[in-house]
This record gives C-alpha cells, structure tokens and sequence, in this order.
C-alpha cells in the first residue's frame, strides 16, 4: 500500500493543474510548459513506482528465502529454536529485527555445529589413521601366521611320510624279530632237545639202536655194545634235558648199563621213603651229563 501514495499525489498535482488552466489563471504560452513538467514528474513517479514495485518484490523474496533458510535451520538437531528477547529495532514492537536476529544466532548455532563435526571428523580421521596402521599390523600377523601353517602343513606331511616309513620299518623290523625269536626258540628247543630209550639188548639190537663190535674165540677176545654209527631220533623219546629231569624210566628190580657216551657216574637213582629204588633217574649235571651226545641208550638186565 505505501508504493502507491506517490502515484496519487501525482494524480492530485496533475488535476489541480488542469482545473487552472481551464479556468484562465494562466496564458496560453504557459500551459503547455505545465503539461511537460507534469508529465514529466509523472513519468519520473512511475518509475519510482516501478522500483518500489521490483524493490518490494525483491523484499518478498528475500522474506520468503530467510523463511525457508529458518524453516530448515529449525530441522538440524542439536539446534536451540529461540528468539532473543533482548533484540530491539526501530521501535519496541519490531519483530522483524527479533526475527532477524534469531535467524543470526541460528547461523551461528549452525556454524559452530560444523566446526564441532570438523574437528570431530578430524579426531575421527587420526583414529582411523591409527586403526589403519593396527588393521595393517593384524594383516601383516595373519599373513605370517599362515604362512607358518602352510609350513607347519608342510612340515606334518614330511613328519607323516616319516612316520609311515619309520612304521613300515617297525612292521618289518618285528616281522624279522618275530622270525629271529622263532628261530631262536627252534634253535633252543633243537640244542635242548635230547632223546633217550630204554630196552633190553636183544630188542635194541633189532632195532638198529646197538650194535656188537669186537671179536671173541673160545675164552680169548671181547664183544662190546656200542651205539649204531647212525641213529633213528624216531626210535627214541625226546626230552628236554633241562627241564625233564628225573626222567621216568621206571627200572626198579634191574640192573641196567648205559651204553652211550654219556658218564654214568652223573645218574643218581632216586629212591622212595623205604630206600627202594623207584626207577627214576636223576641226572644231576644236565650241560656235561649230556655234552658227548644227546642219545642215551640204556640196555636193561645188562
């Protein structure tokens, strides 16, 4: 409404002019210059009127801006919404300048925030700086680490062929020992194996186990029982001479002769609780009893 009371004094001005001349109070000569300066103010108060007119466009704008850049200040968090109550314009009631002045501290507020976020990015760029460096530790630890199991990988595979070998080895190995101790067992069995047989001379003389050497005419020269050159272990029983002593022979009211190479004087007889005989016989050192052969032959009633 104030852009328009210039244009309406002029409109007065110009209809007071109008009403002089047309009543005669002035020449002729002279109207025509009033009508150029009349037109001319008129002219100079429209274009007044036309920069009043864009002036007060621009205010509007610039009002509806400020109150967009309020509306959206009023969004940001953290934002104090006030209005300074100790703001005074031109008069006590201007609210523009109040208005003005909390759009200011609002600015303010919202300047100081970024400068809080910037240096809180700041902080937060140094910390990642360092997590970075902690991050590119840990990598570099991990990468070790599996590098040490890739070799820790390589390493029990080896190991493992080590041990396959070291146990095909141990398989052998106690195969061989398990030949050896049985060929060991053999060879003690077969060394502490002896034989002996009992009967009298005419059966062990068909048997092939003695034989008679010697030659006798009349009352001169002598017959001798010997063992055969070569003996049948199948014709005797075997025995362990460490083990199997006394060994049962069960000659009790016989005489009998040991015919082999063993030393008799080695045998003892053993005898009951009545002091007889009982037939069994003790040897009582096996090694030398048994060490000039391992057949004893006993010819009984000799």
């Amino acid at each position: 409404m104030k852009s328009r009371a210039p244009i309406l004094l002029l409109l007065g001005l110009t209809l007071i002019a109008c009403e002089k001349i047309g009543s005669g109070g002035s020449t002729s000569a002279a109207a025509p210059d009033s009508v150029a300066v009349l037109s001319g103010q008129l002219a100079q108060a429209r274009a007044v009127s036309a920069q009043q007119d864009s002036l007060m466009q621009g205010f509007q704008q610039t009002t509806q801006l400020l109150a967009d850049m309020d509306k959206e200040l009023s969004k940001v968090k953290g934002l104090q919404s006030h209005v300074p109550l100790d703001v005074k314009g031109e008069n006590s009631g201007d609210t523009q300048a109040a208005y003005r002045a909390s759009l200011l501290g609002k600015v303010q507020e919202v300047t100081a925030l970024l400068n809080k976020s910037r240096a809180r990015v700041a902080a937060l760029g140094d910390k990642s700086k360092g997590l970075s460096s902690q991050v590119a530790d840990y990598e570099a630890t991990i990468t070790n680490l599996q590098a040490m199991l890739e070799q820790n990988k390589l390493d029990l595979a080896a190991l493992n062929v080590k041990v396959d070998s070291l146990t095909t080895a141990n398989t052998s190995l106690a195969s061989s020992n398990a030949a050896i101790a049985d060929t060991v067992t053999d060879l003690r069995k077969a060394a502490n194996t002896v034989y002996y047989v009992v009967g009298t001379k005419d059966d062990l003389k068909a048997r092939g186990i003695i034989v008679e050497e010697g030659s006798k005419f009349l009352f001169f020269g002598h017959k001798a029982l010997v063992p055969a050159r070569k003996l049948d272990a199948s014709a005797f029983t075997a025995i362990n001479k460490w083990d199997d002593t006394p060994i049962a022979l069960h000659i009790t009211d016989k005489p009998y002769k040991v015919v082999s190479r063993q030393d008799p004087s080695l045998i003892e007889q053993a005898q009951g609780s009545d002091g007889k005989a009982t037939g069994d016989l003790h040897i009582s050192q096996p090694a030398e009893f048994w060490g000039p052969s391992k057949y004893l032959i006993i010819v009984e009633g000799a």
